[in-house]
C-alpha cells in the first residue's frame, strides 16, 4: 500500500519542540512495531486473511509519521531537537521465520524510558534470536551494565533525568565497561546526533521506527566487531601468560646454564702446564654459554705433555655435562698410556662402553717432548698444522674415525719435531665455521694461507683470529670455537 507523497516544502513547516514531536512520533512507531510482528506472525501460522487489515493498520501509521516529519520541524532553541526518518513507501514484505530466542545470538540491553518502545524492540531482538534485558532509565541501565555481562547495549536518547548521552558518556569513560558496542536508537535523526554519538563512542546509531532487516544487520555488524575484539583480547592475555611462562622458564634455563658454564670454564681453564722449551695459547669461544667443545692437557713423569681436543655435538646443560664426561674419560686413559694413539685407543674403548654407539665426537691428542718432539692422533679430527720457519705449513691428518662409534678403533700415529719458533695448531671445525665474503665458509686453503702469514712469537691466537674474521667479513663464529696453540720457544 503506497503512501500520499507529501508536496509541503520545508519554508511551510511549523516549529514544534523537539519533545513533542518526539511524543507524537513515539506511539506511532509502537502502531508501526506491533503492525510489523504481527503480520510476520499471521504469514508464519498462515493466517493470511489477517495481512490485508493489519498492513492498512501499518500503512497508517505510516502516513501519519509522515505527516509529522512533512509539517512540523523541531524548535531549534531545545538542543536534542530531531527530526524522524522519512517513512517507506511499500508495504512490509512478507519475512521468513527468524531464529527461536532459545538459540540467542547474544546478550542485548534495550534501555528505554517507554515501555512499549521496549517492549516492541525486546520482541523484534527476540524474534531474530537475541536473549534481552531492559532497563527503563540510565541509572537503571548503568547498575545492570556494573552487574551483568552484556554484549550489546540498544540506547534511547531522550530519557528523563540521565538521558542517553550522559549514559553513554559514563559507560565509555569506565574501563570495565568501554568495551561494550553501543547502538544509539531515537525518533530524533539529525545529522548532529549522529555525530555527536559517534564521537562519543557510539558503535552505531539507529532512527525509529526500525526497518527489521537493517536493525539486525547492524546488530549483527557491532556483535561481529565485538567478538573479534574479544578474540584479540583473549589471545592478548594467553599470549601475556606465555610469555611470563617462558620468562620464568627462561630464567630457569638461564641459571642452569650459569653452573653449566662455571663447571665448564673449570675444565678448560685450569692452569697451563709449564714445559721448558715450550709455549702453550688456548682459545675457548663457545656459541652460546655452553659450547659441546672441550680441550685439556697433562703433565707424564718423564717431562713431556700431552694436550687433547675434543668436539661433541649439541650445546646448553647436556652438552656441558657430555664434555665434563668427556674430560674425565681423558683423565682416566693418561693414567696407563703415554703416547697419542694409545690415549685414543682408550678414550675409544671408554666413550663407548659408556654410551654404547648412541653419541660420538671428533678428538685429538698431541703429546710434546722438551726435545720438541711431537707425536699426534686424531679421530674424525681436522688436521694438526704446523708453521715451519720458512712459512710453509705441515698438516698431520687424522686417520680414523669419529670416537664412539666402534668398539674399537686402531689409530695411526704421526711423529714430527719442532724447530725453535715452529707452531703446531690443534682446534675445532668451529674454525670453518665464519661465512665468507662469497657466501661460503672458511676452507682448509684459507686457514692455511693465514696461518702461514703469522709470526712465531708471543700471543699467536689473537692475531690468527683476527685475520680469519677480516678475510671472512664475518661478525663472528657460528659454532664453538676451541684451539691450543704449541710454540717451541
Amino acid at each position: 500500500m503506497s503512501e500520499p507523497q507529501s508536496s509541503t516544502s520545508e519554508g511551510a513547516q511549523h516549529p514544534l519542540p523537539s519533545g513533542l514531536i518526539h511524543d507524537l512520533r513515539t506511539p506511532l512507531n509502537h502502531i508501526i512495531g506491533y503492525s510489523e510482528m504481527l503480520i510476520e506472525q499471521a504469514q508464519e501460522q498462515g493466517r493470511d486473511d489477517f495481512v490485508p487489515d493489519l498492513q492498512k493498520t501499518w500503512a497508517a501509521g505510516k502516513q501519519l509519521l509522515a505527516l509529522i516529519n512533512d509539517n512540523f520541524y523541531p524548535d531549534r532553541s531545545i538542543d536534542t531537537g530531531d527530526a524522524s526518518a522519512a517513512a517507506s513507501d511499500e508495504s512490509p514484505a512478507p519475512r521468513e521465520k527468524e531464529p527461536a530466542a532459545g538459540a540467542a545470538q547474544g546478550l542485548l540491553l534495550v534501555v528505554d524510558d517507554v515501555e512499549n518502545n521496549r517492549d516492541v524492540l525486546s520482541r523484534r531482538l527476540e524474534r531474530q534470536g537475541y536473549a534481552v534485558a531492559t532497563a527503563e532509565n540510565g541509572r537503571q541501565a548503568l547498575e545492570k551494565l556494573r552487574s551483568e555481562t552484556f554484549d550489546l547495549v540498544l540506547l534511547d536518547i531522550m530519557m528523563p533525568e540521565i538521558d542517553g548521552y550522559e549514559v553513554l558518556q559514563r559507560l565509555k569513560a569506565d574501563g570495565a565497561l568501554r568495551h561494550i558496542p553501543v547502538i544509539m536508537i531515537s525518533a530524533l535523526s539529525e545529522l548532529d546526533s549522529v555525530v555527536r554519538c559517534i564521537g562519543m563512542g557510539a558503535e552505531d546509531y539507529l532512527p525509529k521506527p526500525f526497518e527489521p532487516t537493517l536493525l539486525k544487520a547492524r546488530i549483527g555488524a557491532s556483535l561481529e566487531k565485538k567478538r573479534a575484539r574479544d578474540r584479540e583480547q583473549e589471545l592478548a592475555v594467553a599470549l601475556h601468560d606465555q610469555n611470563k611462562e617462558m620468562a620464568t622458564w627462561r630464567r630457569t634455563q638461564e641459571a642452569d646454564l650459569a653452573i653449566a658454564r662455571t663447571t665448564q670454564q673449570v675444565i678448560v681453564t685450569s692452569a697451563l702446564p709449564r714445559l721448558d722449551g715450550w709455549q702453550v695459547e688456548t682459545l675457548y669461544t663457545p656459541l652460546i654459554q655452553v659450547g659441546g667443545d672441550v680441550y685439556g692437557w697433562g703433565q707424564f713423569d718423564h717431562g713431556a705433555c700431552f694436550f687433547w681436543l675434543a668436539d661433541a655435538t649439541g650445546h646448553g646443560v647436556a652438552a656441558a655435562l657430555f664434555t665434563t664426561l668427556v674430560a674425565l674419560i681423558f683423565k682416566h686413559a693418561s693414567i696407563e698410556s703415554r703416547t697419542a694413539p694409545e690415549i685414543l685407543t682408550r678414550v675409544n674403548a671408554e666413550f663407548y662402553s659408556v654410551l654404547r654407539g648412541r653419541s660420538f665426537m671428533t678428538a685429538c691428542c698431541a703429546v710434546i717432548g722438551e726435545d720438541g718432539r711431537l707425536s699426534f692422533a686424531g679421530a674424525g679430527h681436522p688436521p694438526l698444522l704446523i708453521r715451519r720457519r720458512n712459512g710453509l705449513i705441515e698438516a698431520l691428518p687424522s686417520r680414523t674415525t669419529m670416537i664412539g662409534i666402534q668398539p674399537s678403533l686402531a689409530i695411526d700415529e704421526s711423529v714430527t719435531k719442532l724447530a725453535r719458533d715452529e707452531v703446531a695448531l690443534l682446534y675445532t671445525d668451529g674454525l670453518y665455521s665464519m661465512a665468507s665474503k662469497g657466501g661460503g665458509h672458511i676452507t682448509s686453503n684459507i686457514l692455511n694461507e693465514v696461518f702461514a702469514k703469522i709470526g712465531g712469537s708471543a700471543d699467536f691466537l689473537p692475531p690468527l683470529i683476527a685475520q680469519l674474521v677480516e678475510r671472512s667479513g664475518a661478525q663472528g663464529f657460528d659454532d664453538d670455537v676451541a684451539a691450543i696453540a704449541l710454540r717451541r720457544a
